[in-house]
């Protein structure tokens, strides 16, 4: 009688239940390796993940993971935080049941509970940093000092992050690893889907997804948009989608009000986060990604490439080790409208490029950003972290 292999037991801490960036990314990690290693998810509430990652075969559960925000630095904040660390880790514990937990993944810097349960219980913790707060040097070193404290191992998400979070003690523990994204077809056409959005076959739809925050650069898009129509009147549309984080809706009442006061009003349409993101990108001709601040990452960017859209992205963050400037898109001056403006003209003026573009992004993408590299890459860290655990 044969006997099956032990699989490890991973408890993965994650911050949200929705379907961005890391939420999608960690859909892509239990789907390729649930059969190398068995998930127990645990997340801050119910939402649109945790049906499929249970059909992924994770064991998923809603409950206080003791999740970071900028407001616990505060006096009433650190009290929360020693409150909801002790809800949350006689909770994470009871998850593992009769199989032992043998390591702990905390998906993002934004939560606590798993790395603290790590720390208690003596097992090896892998952290994957998919933030950058470079505009605070008290976060830096906070954050810095926390992952030196808490961290066996850190993934970072891009060389750009790495840099951010490597301080002293730090850079030998720090492995890089893109995420990933497989190509996936709306059912419909190109057409049809344009059609869906009301669009028509000559206008050039100028695509924007990313949720509504200070510094994604919603309304840098619009100002840009707006130059361009005014230097180049033509059949241009700009489509914004994406919702803001509850109790931070005052970030839709501002982008609302600004485009009812647009000069361009009739040529931008806003919609809600899609699930069906991939008939976006069916839909768009060219994709903005013009972040304020540095994206740690910027996986819509390798979405848009996977459908081989051209992408125009602010020149900081890991979009610049994503955006191969001058082949696979433009990158722009952050923060720039009229940089961005000049960029959209650029490719609104030469079908070409915007063709040639889209095919070299495909190709990228396929090579470097792939999920299956990206799950090969975190299994390694994973069965590297165990090994050096086991053997100390």
């Amino acid at each position: 009688m044969s006997i099956a292999p032990h699989r490890p037991h991973v408890l993965v801490v994650h911050s949200s239940a929705e379907l961005y960036g890391s939420d999608k990314s960690l859909l892509d990690l239990v789907q390729a390796r649930r059969e190398e290693f068995e998930f127990t998810v645990a997340l801050p509430e119910d939402g649109p993940l945790v049906p499929l990652l249970r059909a992924a075969g994770a064991r998923v559960a809603a409950m206080d993971v003791c999740k970071v925000k900028r407001d616990m630095l505060k006096p009433a904040g650190l009290l929360a935080v020693w409150r909801s660390t002790r809800r949350s880790l006689p909770a994470l514990q009871a998850l593992a049941g009769d199989r032992p937990f043998d390591l702990v993944y905390s998906n993002t810097m934004a939560v606590l509970g798993g790395a603290l349960l790590a720390r208690r219980a003596g097992l090896p913790h892998v952290w994957h940093v998919r933030e950058i707060v470079a505009n605070s040097r008290l976060m830096t070193w906070g954050f810095r000092a926390l992952a030196l404290w808490l961290g066996t191992r850190l993934v970072c998400n891009s060389g750009q992050t790495r840099a951010w979070i490597a301080g002293p003690g730090l850079k030998k523990r720090c492995d890089v690893v893109w995420n990933g994204v497989e190509l996936s077809v709306s059912t419909q056409g190109r057409e049809q889907e344009r059609r869906a959005l009301g669009y028509g076959p000559q206008d050039l739809v100028f695509c924007f997804v990313g949720r509504l925050n200070a510094w994604k650069g919603q309304l840098l898009a619009v100002e840009a948009f707006e130059r361009l129509q005014a230097r180049a009147p033509g059949r241009h549309r700009l489509l914004i989608v994406g919702s803001s984080f509850a109790g931070q809706e005052h970030f839709e009442a501002e982008l609302t009000a600004r485009l009812a006061a647009s000069p361009c009003r009739n040529a931008i349409q806003r919609l809600p986060f899609r699930d069906d993101i991939d008939s976006i990108w069916q839909a768009a001709d060219v994709v903005l990604v013009p972040s304020l601040e540095p994206e740690p990452f910027g996986r819509v960017a390798i979405e848009a490439m996977a459908h081989a859209r051209p992408v125009i992205a602010a020149a900081h963050g890991g979009l610049v080790e994503i955006v191969d400037d001058g082949r696979t898109g433009l990158l722009f001056t952050p923060r720039d409208a009229e940089a961005l403006a000049q960029a959209m003209q650029r490719l609104s003026a030469d079908p070409a490029l915007r063709q040639s573009m889209g095919a070299a992004g495909r190709e990228r993408q396929a090579s470097l950003f792939s999920v299956a590299a990206y799950a090969e890459r975190m299994a390694r860290v994973f069965k590297q972290t165990l090994t050096r655990h086991n053997q100390a």
